[in-house]
C-alpha cells in the first residue's frame, strides 16, 4: 500500500500563511509570521496539520517554531495513531521574578532565592522539542509513548549564569481521549489527556542548595465543547502541570522548567514569565458566538495560579478576561484569532494589568 499524501485532500485543505501580531507588556509589540499546511493521509478521515512560525519583538525578543499533528489510518481501524510534536529555539530577554511565594507581592526585596530582586532582568536561550505518539486502541481512546526534550541557558546580569547549558530529557507515556466533532473549531464533544514522565536533569553547580537528578512530570488536560442553541458554543478547559522531584531542588537552577501560567494559549492576559512554580492550575471558560458569513465572536474568563507543595492556596487567584473575534480560513474550519485581555494583576508589577493583545491561528484550546 502506498502511504502518499493524498493530493485530492491537500488541494481542498491548501498550505496558507497568515502574519502574526502579538502584544503584551512583557514584551511589548511581537510580529511575525506562521504558515500552516493540511493534509489527509490515506486511509484517514481526519486533517493533520503541520506549522511553522516565528516572531519577533520590538525588545529583540525572537523565537522559531514547528509543531503538528500527523494521523495514520482510519480512526475506526486498529492500530491507527498519531504523531503529535513541537521543536523550536528562542532567545528571549525576560524579567525574573522569582518562585511565587508570597501571594500579595508584598515583598518588593529579595525572592529568597539566591537573594535575588524580583524585576531583575536576565536573557534566556531555549531549545526544545516534544514528541508523542499515542495509538489508537478504540474508536476515542488512545496511548502511547512520550519524550520530551529542554536545553536552557539563562543569565541573570550580575547575579548568575548557568556555567553550562540546563539538559533535561523525559520520557514517560501519554494518553488521550477524543470526542471532539473537529480538532480544529469543535462545537461538541470532550478532550483529555493526561501524561506523565520521568525526567533526567544535568548537575550544574549552583551557589547554594542541592538539586535533584532524576524529577517526575505530570501534566493533565480536559476540555468540553457543548452546542447551544443559534450555533452558540460554551468551551471550558481545567489544565494542570506538575513538577515532582523526591529531593530538594534548586528552584534558581530549575528556573525555566517549572511550570508557568498564562500565555496566548493559557490564562490569557497574564504574563507568561511572571509566575512559575511547582504545580499549576488554571480553569478557562470562552462562549463562541457567530457573527456572519465566516465571523464569530468569543468572550472568555479565566483563573489559576501556581503553588509549590508546601503552600496551596487560593487566596488572591490570577484571573484573566477579554474578548476576541474569530474568522474561518478554510474548509478544515481553522481560524484566525484576534484576542484583547486583561488581568488582575497588581499594576505595580510591570504594568501586568495593561490589555494584551493576540492575533494568530487556531485556538486558545
Amino acid at each position: 500500500m502506498s502511504h502518499a499524501v493524498c493530493l485530492d485532500s491537500i488541494m481542498n485543505l491548501p498550505a496558507m500563511g497568515i502574519p502574526v501580531v502579538n502584544y503584551s507588556p512583557e514584551s511589548t509589540w511581537e510580529f511575525g509570521a506562521a504558515a500552516q499546511g493540511y493534509f489527509r493521509l490515506p486511509n484517514q478521515e481526519r486533517t493533520s496539520i503541520v506549522q511553522l512560525d516565528g516572531t519577533y519583538s520590538l525588545r529583540h525578543q525572537w523565537y522559531i517554531n514547528a509543531q503538528g499533528t500527523l494521523y495514520f489510518g482510519a480512526r475506526s481501524a486498529s492500530p491507527a495513531w498519531q504523531l503529535q510534536f513541537r521543536a523550536g529555539y528562542s532567545d528571549r530577554p525576560a524579567t525574573y521574578y522569582g518562585v511565587y511565594e508570597d501571594p500579595h507581592f508584598a515583598n518588593e526585596g529579595n525572592t529568597g532565592i539566591g537573594m535575588l530582586r524580583k524585576g531583575t532582568p536576565y536573557q534566556m536561550q531555549r531549545a526544545y522539542l516534544n514528541l508523542q505518539a499515542p495509538i489508537s486502541i478504540d474508536k476515542d481512546w488512545s496511548v502511547g509513548p512520550m519524550l520530551d526534550m529542554l536545553v536552557a541557558q539563562y543569565n541573570i546580569e550580575g547575579k548568575y549564569k548557568t556555567p553550562s547549558p540546563l539538559v533535561q530529557a523525559a520520557v514517560g507515556a501519554v494518553g488521550v481521549y477524543d470526542t471532539r466533532d473537529n480538532v480544529f473549531y469543535p462545537t461538541q464533544g470532550i478532550f483529555f489527556k493526561l501524561s506523565a514522565a520521568a525526567a533526567w536533569t544535568n548537575k550544574v553547580d549552583i551557589p547554594e542548595g542541592q538539586q535533584a537528578t532524576i524529577n517526575g512530570l505530570l501534566s493533565a488536560d480536559l476540555r468540553q465543547f457543548i452546542a447551544l442553541p443559534h450555533n452558540l458554543v460554551l468551551a471550558w478547559q481545567l489544565k494542570t502541570q506538575m513538577m515532582l522531584s523526591p529531593l530538594f531542588i534548586s528552584h534558581l537552577t530549575m528556573y525555566p522548567m517549572l511550570p508557568r501560567l498564562g500565555g496566548q494559549d493559557g490564562l490569557r492576559g497574564v504574563n507568561s514569565d511572571m509566575f512559575r512554580d511547582d504545580i499549576m492550575m488554571a480553569l478557562q471558560a470562552e462562549l463562541r458566538i457567530p457573527i456572519w458569513s465566516i465571523f464569530r465572536a468569543a468572550v472568555f474568563a479565566g483563573i489559576g495560579d501556581v503553588y509549590d507543595y508546601h503552600n496551596w492556596h487560593w487566596e488572591v487567584p490570577k484571573v484573566g478576561y477579554g474578548i476576541g473575534l474569530r474568522a474561518a480560513i478554510n474548509k478544515a474550519k481553522v481560524n484566525i484569532r484576534f484576542d484583547v485581555a486583561r488581568s488582575n494583576v497588581d499594576p505595580r508589577w510591570n504594568n501586568i494589568n495593561a490589555y494584551s493583545f493576540y492575533l494568530t491561528a487556531t485556538e486558545a484550546f
